[in-house]
């Protein structure tokens, strides 16, 4: 029997940049092998469903339109696995384009290999020019995931992207869909959903490969390319990182560990040196940046202290400038 694909694509609102990513994959070439594109529509207003339409009746690969009305990451993505008939279930994002042999290497490399889960490479392309004050310690909201030339076996603790990765479907009946309480909700950048599921198979003995052949770009939107977009992007992703923190017995002390309150202090002395320093906006804007981090993931570690350790009702209402 040939091995069959099933690329699963999620979609919020982006139905231009759908457009390229579905373009992208109709130039793919499986050889022995049969594939078919998901799109999961999740609550968009745009127009993704005629962009899916126009696809499907040009494409060489089965093309299925499916509405996911739960709004979130997560959900979308367990709705396209849900769905999918391949062997395979490979996730490409909305914003994301496949290089040529995309297809053909995540097939091989599950073939070739015993892997439960394959994480693709991910380089940015960028569709602005890199602000000056974008330093690498910044670079986080860039996504790209590039751990060398090799085919290798992952070691415990590393973690794919959903960006570009591909899962065995009867793993996925074995270790776990996506945690629906996790992952982004329109606006709402708060992720994770993808570290918790590579961290939750990994426990449970599944085997992660990273594929460099299995190629993907990422589009660096000139929209994600601003100060007020990485003042979110810090603040959410200080909540998502103290909200993956596993909870330790002696945080009933020290809510967090006592390292991150060094580099609170840190983040905060660095931002107040700055303030009112206009001859060294781009300075202030980073240390700005890492201290509403910081701060943020006190908070989530705080709120975690209240419900966990304290067993009190609802959250507790700490450092809530966050904004």
């Amino acid at each position: 029997m040939k091995p069959s694909l099933s690329v699963i694509v999620c979609t919020y609102n982006r139905c231009e940049s759908l457009r390229q990513t579905l373009q992208s994959l109709s130039l793919q070439q499986l050889a022995g092998a049969t594939a078919e594109i998901i799109v999961v529509d999740n609550n968009s207003t745009d127009a993704t469903a005629s962009v899916v339409e126009e696809l499907a009746r040009v494409s060489a690969w089965s093309v299925r339109y499916v509405f996911e009305p739960r709004q979130g990451i997560a959900f979308a993505r367990n709705r396209g696995l849900e769905a999918a008939t391949g062997e395979y279930a490979a996730f490409l994002d909305d914003d994301v384009v496949a290089c040529p042999g995309w297809a053909q290497a995540m097939v091989s490399a599950f073939e070739e290999t015993p892997a439960d889960l394959i994480g693709g490479r991910i380089d940015p392309l960028w569709l602005a020019s890199r602000p000056a004050w974008l330093s690498d310690d910044l670079m986080g909201p860039v996504v790209t995931l590039n751990k060398g030339i090799e085919r290798k076996w992952c070691k415990p603790g590393d973690v794919f992207l959903t960006a570009n990765c591909g899962l065995r479907r009867s793993s996925a009946a074995r270790y776990g869909l996506f945690d629906v309480s996790l992952g982004r909700r329109g606006t709402r950048w708060v992720g994770g959903e993808d570290f918790d599921l590579c961290r939750r198979w990994q426990t449970q003995g599944a085997q992660l490969l990273y594929e460099p052949t299995a190629m993907a770009q990422h589009k660096v939107m000139p929209e994600r390319l601003t100060p007020d977009f990485y003042r979110h992007w810090f603040r959410d992703i200080g909540y998502t990182q103290a909200h993956q923190l596993p909870l330790k017995w002696h945080h009933a002390l020290s809510i967090m560990p006592l390292w991150r309150w060094g580099k609170l202090a840190k983040a905060l002395a660095g931002y107040a040196s700055m303030v009112g320093m206009r001859r060294h906006a781009d300075a202030r804007l980073r240390m700005e940046l890492w201290w509403r981090f910081e701060r943020a993931f006190l908070r989530e570690r705080f709120d975690h202290w209240c419900n966990n350790i304290l067993h009190r009702n609802g959250k507790c209402k700490f450092l809530q400038a966050g904004s």
